[in-house]
Order: C-alpha cells, then sequence, then structure tokens
C-alpha cells in the first residue's frame, strides 16, 4: 500500500475510535446513571407500602376496640339484669294457718283400753284390770277409760259404785279437784246404798278442801260423821273438821 493509502486507513481508524470513545461514554454514563436511578430508587421508602400497613394496623385497632366495646356491653348489661332482679321485692310470706281452737276439756275419758275390746270383756275382770291400772302401774288414763266404760256398760252390776269411786279418784289424782267433787257426789246420788258411799262423800270434802272451798269441805265431812258414825271414813272426817276448827 502506498504511504498516502496507510495515512487515510490511521486517520479512519482514529476517527473510528474516536466515534467508538464517544459513543461508549454516554452509555457508560446512561448505565451508571442507570443504577444509580435503582440505588437511588431502592434507598427511596416505599410510602405505598407503609400507608397500606398503616391501614391496616389502624383496621385491626378498630376491631379490637370494637370487639372490646362489645364485651363491655354484654358485661353491662348482665349487671343491669342482676341489679334488676336483686332489687325485685321478694314475696311475702303465707301466712301460717291459725291453729284450730282445741276442744274443751271434758270429764269423759278418751283414751280406751287399748288390749281388748271392753264390750266383750267381763265386768269382774274389767274392774280388776282398771284398778291394777291406777294402783300398781300408775297408768291414770288407761284406768280411768276402763272404769268410764265400766260405768256405762255396767251401771247396775254391784261393783259399780266402786268403779264409778275409783273414776273419780283417777281425776281426784290428777288434779282435777272439781270435777273428782261431782263424780263423787254422783256416786252418792245413783247409789245411795253402795258400800262406797261414805268414801266418796270423804272424798268430796277433801276435794273442795284442795280448792281451799272450807265450808263445802266441813259440810261434807259432817255428812260422813252423821250417816256413818262408825265407818274408817268418820274417824277421818272427824280429824279433818278438828283441824279445820
Amino acid at each position: 500500500m502506498p504511504a498516502s493509502g496507510q495515512h487515510i486507513s490511521k486517520i479512519a481508524l482514529l476517527f473510528l475510535i474516536l466515534f467508538a470513545t464517544a459513543a461508549c461514554g454516554p452509555l457508560k454514563t446512561y448505565k451508571l446513571t442507570a443504577g444509580q436511578a435503582q440505588n437511588t430508587d431502592a434507598a427511596k421508602p416505599d410510602t405505598t407500602s407503609v400507608q397500606i400497613d398503616t391501614s391496616l394496623d389502624q383496621d385491626i385497632r378498630t376491631r379490637h376496640l370494637e370487639e372490646k366495646i362489645a364485651r363491655l356491653e354484654n358485661r353491662v348489661a348482665l349487671l343491669e339484669k342482676k341489679i334488676r332482679v336483686q332489687a325485685k321485692p321478694s314475696p311475702l310470706p303465707k301466712p301460717e294457718p291459725k291453729n284450730p281452737p282445741l276442744p274443751a276439756a271434758s270429764s269423759k275419758p278418751v283414751q280406751p283400753a287399748p288390749y281388748v275390746k271392753n264390750a266383750h270383756l267381763d265386768p269382774v275382770k274389767l274392774y280388776k284390770k282398771g284398778r291394777d291400772l291406777l294402783l300398781r302401774e300408775r297408768n291414770i288414763p288407761r284406768a280411768q277409760a276402763l272404769f268410764s266404760d265400766f260405768v256405762k256398760k255396767f251401771p247396775g252390776h254391784e261393783l259399780a259404785d266402786n268403779a264409778l269411786y275409783w273414776l273419780g279418784e283417777c281425776s281426784y289424782t290428777t288434779g282435777k279437784y272439781e270435777e273428782a267433787a261431782k263424780i263423787f257426789k254422783t256416786l252418792v246420788q245413783t247409789y245411795p246404798k253402795g258400800k262406797k258411799v261414805p268414801d266418796a262423800l270423804l272424798k268430796t270434802g277433801f276435794a273442795y278442801m284442795s280448792i281451799d272451798n272450807v265450808s263445802q269441805a266441813n259440810h261434807y265431812f259432817k255428812q260422813v260423821i252423821t250417816r256413818f258414825p262408825f265407818s274408817p271414813a268418820a274417824d277421818k272426817a272427824q280429824k279433818k273438821i278438828s283441824h279445820t276448827q
């Protein structure tokens, strides 16, 4: 190649080099600028993400508060219900029924003999059983029942005045002196010739003496002495009169 041709080739190559250098410079600058832009973008905070996260946190907190408020409202409702229940006045207790009045005390015995029916008993056995209950067993209610049955069922029996006398003794022993006096006077009126008349008159005086009716007591003591002067009852009556004078 001639020298002028080589010189032209070198100049062309130089231009190519300059052109390549010029072209690469902006490219590098562009690449660096793009890289820096990426770094800059990476360094910048993602405001969109932060805004989304913040709104989510607020929603969650709002839901929690709403749940707490709902629970508190339920508790308040329960408390109000309890207060209303406690505030209700308790019903007044029903008045207890008054006890019916007890029947008035009667001179008639109320406790029958439990072992057998008295209607089928022999009068003598009934009388002896009553005496045993009164004098030995001291079971006055049962003895009183038996003597009362005897007087009602066997009023004409020879032991009827005795049964009536022991019936009066049952009342006298239990402190029912007026009732006893009444039974003894009934004996004297019903069986004036009975063997128990002197003792019935004497016990009538004792009954009146027990209720401090001295005049009536002395009246019956004197009857014993006048009507049956030689009886053991007369001696007792005389002693009683002596003590009252």
